[in-house]
This record gives structure tokens, C-alpha cells and sequence, in this order.
């Protein structure tokens, strides 16, 4: 399985739970890509954990370290990258990623988000929210014109990881087709 243009990179957003870090391990192995998740390399660069930026720095803080190896990354190539699901919201970051490489934006029901990231990693901005499912809707509605944005948008509701790298490795060679043709 084999994208025809490998210089370009395939960059995952979408919101916590969309399976943005899963989906693109995936990826990387069924293409024989190099695989980056940027809240990975936020918390190696920082010695700290997302949570603990967040509770002793602040959301700014992080956007900041965020953005630096967001524009770090968009240089390499034929790379696979899950971004945090907030990189988006600065406009600089998702034109980064664009020129250098497609963009495809995971979706799921907020419900469904809720029930994959429950009892994983602590997410900072649903911490003391009465009502997560809500928040995640909220933290969707303000999103949602960037992800609207993407090359792609993927429906990973009901699905399992492999069906989702799958659809978005087929949609990558069919734009590749169209652009070769």
C-alpha cells in the first residue's frame, strides 16, 4: 500500500479521542513511515507531562511549545503526524502542516470521544468539567472552521483503527491519482 506522492506528509487532526495517535502508528507502519506525535514531543522537549504544563505554566505555555515544533516538523517529509487536537486553533500552525502535506481532519460523536478517552490520559480542558460530553461539544463548536479546512474529513465512529488507516490511505491515493491525471 503505497501513496504515490511520498514527499508529502499526512497530518492528523481532529479532537481528543478522534484517534488521531492510534490511526496514524497505524499508518505509519502500513506505509513505512517515520510516525510523530507532537504532544509526545511537547512533553520530551519539556520534561513534563501535558497535564502538568497546563496546572503549573498555563494553555499559552503549551501553545507556544506547540507551535515551535509544529514548525520544526513541517519540515521533514513523507512523515505521518498526530497533531494535539487544539494545534488548530492557531492559524500559523495549520498552514504549516498544509504546505507540507495533506491534512485530514477524525471525527466521532462527542459521546464516542468521551467513552475512548475515559480513564486514559488526563485531558486539561475537560478537567472539572460537570459535564464532558458537553465541554467536548463546546471545544468541537470552536473548532470546527479549521477542521472544516482539512484535505479530508473522516468519519472514525463504529470503525477500527485499520478500517480508518485504510480509508485514509485510499482517499490520499485517489486525490494522488487525480493530481497525477
Amino acid at each position: 500500500m503505497q501513496i504515490i506522492d511520498e514527499a508529502k506528509n499526512i497530518v492528523l487532526i481532529g479532537l481528543m479521542g478522534s484517534g488521531k495517535s492510534a490511526i496514524g502508528r497505524t499508518i505509519a507502519k502500513m506505509l513505512g513511515r517515520r510516525f510523530i506525535d507532537t504532544d509526545r514531543l511537547i512533553e520530551r522537549k519539556s520534561g513534563k507531562t501535558i497535564t502538568e504544563i497546563f496546572a503549573e505554566q498555563n494553555e499559552t505555555s503549551f501553545r507556544t511549545l506547540e507551535k515551535e515544533i509544529i514548525k520544526r516538523i513541517s519540515q521533514y517529509v513523507g512523515i505521518v503526524i498526530a497533531t494535539g487536537g487544539g494545534a488548530i486553533k492557531d492559524p500559523e500552525n495549520f498552514n504549516y502542516l498544509k504546505q507540507s502535506g495533506w491534512i485530514i481532519a477524525l471525527y466521532a460523536s462527542p459521546e464516542t470521544l468521551y467513552k475512548r478517552i475515559q480513564g486514559k490520559r488526563v485531558r486539561p480542558l475537560l478537567l472539572e468539567k460537570e459535564d464532558p460530553i458537553k465541554a467536548l461539544e463546546e471545544i468541537y463548536n470552536e473548532r470546527k472552521g479549521m477542521y472544516a479546512k482539512a484535505d479530508f474529513q473522516v468519519d472514525t465512529e463504529d470503525k477500527s483503527i485499520d478500517e480508518v488507516a485504510e480509508e485514509v490511505i485510499s482517499l490520499l491515493n485517489l486525490k494522488a491519482e487525480t493530481i497525477k491525471n
